[in-house]
């Protein structure tokens, strides 16, 4: 008792000392209780510390984890209710924290990390607070993240402040490739800039192309070439900002930007009605400003080769009338190859295989040079689908002479394969029997694999030749075949089958084309799917919109594949689908 007392004695003098006395005992109690029962599970407790700075840091680590476990007990669903009341709560006070600043760099780094996951609208002033702070090395895991949520909520179809997707921008114009030290802070960036898709980067874009290019400079070829003049051709593409259409040809004109002119064709063919009649100006010459770029090709006249090139990839009728005029003129082997290259990409008419052929007997000798050039001609004539061209390549292989002859042999043979037709048959096996005999004999390794395979693919094409005669609905079925992979000349029957149903197909083509279109998504092997997106594009002179977006479909199906074979020859698949609905604008 005694003790009791003394405890009870010092209790009340240290009360008393402390000033506490004065208070009230019923406030006093109420004040202990109220801090002995702040629930520590509640997000509503450790919202409140974000106010205290002692406490701040904690509270931020305690609100992540909130979010981080909800989500795995929500199974990453944004849209469920506790996670959509958690946010509620959490969002805009985390928001306020990283806006007012005073964080400590751990803190601040972790706090723009959790509200990048949230992928909640709410979190725009600190997104953007993070780009315009933008100081390279010293907060680049902040525009990381926050370039990361700006993608997620793009994709989850979330509308972007104008504020964040100015900001956006703003990093993006001032972040140099050059001294970038983390890659993925590059590609976030990168596809960040791309998935926004804001009408105000049109013009922003535009500007970005028109920086000149040092050639002798490796961070300016980097910062220029591979990040801000590559990124903004994208957007334009994506925007189909057509104001952006002629800076996309000055580009194509510019011999220090050529690393970018395939992704300039490709962008072009997003806008093909625009872009078509800036390509024939630069082959008639009768634009000043365009013209005048042109002489930077000199004696060459490259230029005429690129707007050849790029008005094949558009495919529309006007394009080939000015390739066809200008035909006649071209006056180098490059560009008589790059014209005829960009003939078999237009639709056929009367003067297509004339034009061809008299690009093709321009180029004259037997020079390295001059079978490489026409080896490439013989091998693209395929793409006319006429077997009337059989007879030609095979007097070509046997009229080529020279230590380098099978450099054109080979390929042209190729292309006899696909278009020979049940009467023809024989005369190509002839050719292809000799030429195999004689690479056995004298050819390098390399010829003798390409022999060997021209061998496989003859014999495969001649099987379905002898069963399906001109039976056209009999080649189209072949393609419901699975085709092996890894085993020489494989794909060899389904490719000839693609061949013959357009050489076969006659007025039934719309017909054809649809039945190819119907059965692309299971033919799996790429060099087939090539053949039959190909064949596709020949049966499709007028275009075809939803022929297209069948295309498109399967391409955005085999993302989720990982055969990187397959994709790669969905390039074929992507650019016939362009090509589909450009001759149809």
């Amino acid at each position: 008792m005694k003790t009791l007392r003394a405890l009870g004695t010092f209790a009340h003098l240290s009360i008393q000392a402390s000033g506490l006395l004065a208070l009230p005992v019923a406030a006093l109690g109420a004040g202990l209780l109220l801090t002995a029962c702040a629930d520590e599970n509640d997000p509503k407790t450790w919202v409140k510390r974000l106010d205290d700075p002692a406490q701040r840091a904690p509270a931020i680590k305690r609100l992540a984890q909130f979010f981080e476990d909800t989500m795995t007990k929500v199974k990453k669903d944004r849209a469920a209710p506790e996670m959509k009341a958690l946010l509620d709560e959490i969002v805009v006070p985390m928001t306020s924290q990283y806006t007012a600043g005073n964080l400590d760099d751990k803190t601040r780094k972790e706090l723009m990390k959790s509200l990048g996951d949230m992928r909640d609208a709410r979190t725009a002033p600190a997104l953007a607070k993070a780009l315009n702070d933008y100081d390279p090395g010293k907060n680049d895991d902040d525009v990381k993240y926050a370039a990361g949520s700006i993608i997620g909520m793009t994709q989850l179809g979330k509308p972007l402040d104008a504020s964040l997707v100015d900001a956006l921008w703003t990093v993006f114009s001032k972040f140099r490739a050059s001294q970038a030290k983390s890659i993925n802070l590059l590609t976030d960036l990168h596809d960040a800039v791309i998935a926004v898709k804001s009408p105000t980067y049109g013009p922003k874009a535009v500007e970005k192309l028109a920086a000149s290019v040092d050639g002798k400079s490796p961070e300016s070829q980097r910062d220029q070439i591979q990040f801000w003049q590559l990124t903004s051709i994208q957007v334009i593409r994506d925007l189909k900002f057509t104001p952006g259409v002629k800076p996309l040809v000055k580009v194509l004109l510019t011999p220090e930007k050529k690393d970018l002119w395939a992704t300039c064709e490709a962008a072009l063919m997003h806008m093909p009605k625009e872009a078509e009649p800036v390509l024939i100006s630069i082959i008639k010459g009768d634009d000043p400003e365009l013209a005048k770029l042109s002489t930077g090709f000199g004696d060459s006249k490259a230029h005429l080769a690129l707007a050849a090139d790029a008005l094949g990839w558009l495919s529309r009728t006007a394009g080939r009338d000015a390739v066809f005029n200008a035909a006649a003129s071209i006056d180098s082997d490059a560009n008589r190859q790059a014209f005829g290259m960009s003939i078999v990409k237009f639709p056929m008419d009367g003067r297509s295989i004339g034009v061809f052929r008299g690009l093709y007997d321009g180029i004259k000798g037997n020079e390295d040079s001059d079978l490489a050039t026409r080896a490439a001609m013989l091998q693209a004539s395929s793409q006319f689908y006429d077997p009337a061209l059989t007879g030609w390549l095979l007097k070509e292989i046997g009229g080529a002479k020279g230590d380098s002859a099978t450099a054109l042999q080979l390929p042209a043979l190729e292309a006899a394969i696909k278009l020979m037709t049940p009467d023809q048959q024989g005369a190509v096996g002839n050719v292809a029997t000799k030429l195999n005999s004689q690479m056995d004999k004298i050819g390098s390794q390399q010829e003798k694999g390409t022999a060997s395979l021209l061998k496989a693919m003859y014999e495969g094409s001649s099987a379905m030749l002898a069963q399906c005669q001109q039976n056209v609905s009999c080649y189209t079925k072949q393609l419901e075949e699975p085709v092996a992979t890894g085993k020489e000349g494989a794909n060899a029957k389904a490719i000839k089958s693609a061949w013959m149903s357009v050489i076969y197909a006659g007025a039934a083509k719309d017909q054809v084309r649809g039945e190819l279109v119907a059965k692309l998504e299971k033919v799996k092997n790429p060099g087939a799917r090539r053949a039959v997106v190909e064949a596709i594009d020949r049966l499709a002179p007028t275009g075809d919109p939803k022929a297209a977006a069948a295309l498109e479909k399967i391409v955005e199906a085999d993302k989720s594949s990982g055969d990187k074979l397959l994709l790669q020859a969905d390039d074929s698949v992507v650019k016939v689908a362009l090509r589909l609905r450009a001759r149809a604008n």
